[in-house]
């Protein structure tokens, strides 16, 4: 009987008399089916190293594509079910933030102050206490609203659950009384730059009581610049940049 030869792309790919004969050994063949069967695995596209074992085991893609037919007509099948490890960061998928809330932090929740400088701004902000509503007020307009708008510091924070706010902490004004809970306030916040803090109102003392943890794990601070969490912010209207806006125009009655 004729020896079946080697074809060119198995040469090239480095198959050797060794291989073939380690082939015959573990499927219990002749010498032409174990040159036929490294000759399928070569012509089908599969890489070196070439060894038995993968010969043995992906000789043909008709039979991986077979089971992969198997598997995707059962929903239950493990292969569909199995989890690789992929994390969503292999997938390229990110997280946009979409919110930033400008509140204090929620008595109930643990929160950290970023500590680098460019992620605070000292600007004046602009209440609506009836609608419960902040609005950033620019350098050019608030002089034109005397008694309206409040000095503040506005920090970027995170909670233990990833949200990230800004806390308009409230700065003293030139000449006036410094009030307890501001200043309570702004250490709570300075403590909140290196350990996690819960911040809770005394009202026997009227200011903050604050407890931290160090049992919770460092936060994981976005990368989205500061400018974009402040547009973020103070989008859809709440930037108040001329005196023809719809707050400026409630409170002067027009």
């Amino acid at each position: 009987m004729a020896t079946t030869p080697l074809n060119a792309e198995a040469k090239k790919a480095g198959t050797d008399k060794g291989l073939i004969d380690a082939v015959k050994e573990a499927a219990g063949v002749k010498h032409n089916e174990a040159v036929e069967r490294i000759n399928a695995y070569v012509l089908n596209g599969y890489e070196p190293p070439i060894t038995a074992e993968k010969v043995m085991g992906n000789g043909s893609k008709e039979s991986s594509l077979d089971h992969q037919e198997e598997a995707d007509d059962d929903p239950f099948a493990l292969d569909n079910l199995t989890v690789d490890g992929t994390s969503m960061e292999d997938l390229g998928i990110e997280r946009p933030i979409l919110v930033v809330p400008v509140t204090k932090p929620n008595p109930q929740d643990f929160f950290r102050v970023h500590p680098n400088p460019k992620y605070h701004l000292v600007a004046r902000v602009l209440e609506l206490k009836a609608e419960r509503e902040v609005y950033l007020v620019t350098k050019a307009v608030w002089p034109l609203l005397p008694g309206e708008t409040k000095l503040v510091k506005l920090v970027t924070y995170q909670t233990r659950h990833g949200g990230v706010a800004l806390w308009p902490l409230k700065l003293a004004e030139d000449g006036a009384r410094e009030n307890p809970r501001n200043i309570s306030a702004r250490k709570a916040a300075e403590l909140g730059e290196t350990k996690w803090v819960r911040m809770q109102a005394n009202m026997h003392s009227g200011s903050y009581d604050v407890v931290t943890s160090s049992h919770i794990g460092d936060p994981t601070w976005t990368d989205t610049p500061f400018q974009d969490l402040v547009r973020i912010a103070f989008g859809d209207g709440k930037l108040i940049d001329s005196t023809k806006h719809p707050v400026v125009k409630q409170l002067l009655g027009e």
